[in-house]
């Protein structure tokens, strides 16, 4: 029987005892809420521990009762579209196969909306282990490493994950990184423009200044800006500033807030600290634009070919091909626009907007 409480006496998240999908799953807590959806730790039907992710767009959606409804008339075909495109990912990242990738199970929908079950990794989010221990420079490059590979292989699947952070990575018990929570992946075909509503999860200090623009061309340089602003944590105690700021800095002549890692700490190998510096550019034409090149530059490989970004990446083309992303004035122009703005931003800070 299910212990379900009332929605005025819970909130938007299912209350512990829910049953899901028929009764193969019942939710035993919530575990954390974002822009893009509610985790839940949840045993299926063999009372084995998982995790599953509900399809929630904050700001767009609510729950009068057990279902999900849009909020407003207005926002009803995008919810829609977003839950078709949350279980099109889902599947995508069903594919995915690598250790250091949470692996997705089952996607299915119920209440209106849809739900992805994945694995249960039993450790700690990257965040709170940093919080009480720095980890040492030998365990930082063995983790940079196994999580470049892993990107690699999600952006060879031609998808982005969008989110990376210290709590979207976990440790597991073999003190293994683990990329999780790929709530806002994403495919990676430009020139979708459906006239839908989207939400974009940005984090102070780990988001690349694109993904704070409607419309801004995202690519794998995206999100091996937000692996750098992590790496970057893991090795000075903090993150780097906003990017926003960052280019506000660039917009009006004035210094960039950013500090090199390169030459600051001796612990680390200064090519491994130089690519990180390379992957945190501001713009992204500067930026790796691979993580195989990431992974050539630290580990002394001959460089591959890269790909250009107006290019998908795709499943039958995996060695993409060098080039860099197009200028870019619109940007520019944009900084000078935020410049004055950029410091309100919030950590988690979630942009709704309508195309």
């Amino acid at each position: 029987m299910s212990t379900e409480l009332e929605p005025e006496d819970w909130g938007d998240e299912l209350a512990p005892g829910t049953e899901l999908f028929h009764g193969q799953y019942v939710i035993e807590r919530h575990l954390r809420s974002g822009g893009f959806g509610i985790t839940y730790l949840a045993r299926d039907s063999l009372q084995r521990r998982v995790v599953i992710k509900e399809c929630f767009p904050q700001g767009l959606c609510m729950r009068p009762s057990r279902a999900v409804r849009a909020r407003s008339r207005t926002y009803g075909a995008g919810v829609s579209t977003l839950i078709q495109k949350f279980v099109g990912e889902a599947q995508a990242l069903a594919r995915i196969s690598h250790p250091n990738v949470v692996r997705v199970h089952q996607v299915f929908e119920d209440n209106d909306t849809a739900y992805m079950v994945l694995d249960f990794i039993e450790g700690r989010e990257l965040g709170d282990e940093i919080a009480e221990a720095p980890l040492a420079p030998r365990e930082i490059r063995a983790a940079l490493l196994q999580l470049l590979d892993a990107v690699a292989v999600i952006h060879d699947s031609g998808l982005l994950h969008r989110d990376i952070s210290p709590d979207n990575i976990m440790l597991d018990t073999q003190r293994r990184p683990v990329l999780i929570d790929f709530g806002a992946a994403r495919d990676t075909l430009p020139g979708d423009k459906r006239p839908i509503s989207t939400v974009h999860v940005v984090k102070d200090g780990y988001s690349p200044q694109e993904l704070y623009v409607q419309g801004a061309e995202q690519g794998p340089w995206s999100d091996l800006y937000a692996l750098a602003a992590t790496f970057h944590h893991l090795i000075t105690g903090e993150a780097p500033p906003n990017s926003q700021l960052r280019l506000a800095a660039l917009a009006t002549g004035a210094p960039d807030p950013y500090r090199p890692l390169a030459g600051r700490f001796d612990a680390h190998p200064p090519a491994f600290l130089a690519a990180i510096d390379k992957a945190l550019s501001v713009l992204a034409r500067e930026r790796i634009q691979s993580a195989r090149d990431w992974t050539a530059r630290i580990s002394g490989e001959s460089l591959p070919q890269l790909r250009t970004p107006s290019q998908p990446l795709a499943p039958t083309q995996p060695v993409p091909k060098p080039l860099a992303p197009s200028p870019e004035p619109r940007l520019m122009a944009l900084a000078r626009a935020v410049a004055g703005v950029a410091a309100v931003l919030a950590l988690g800070a979630v942009i709704i907007s309508t195309v």
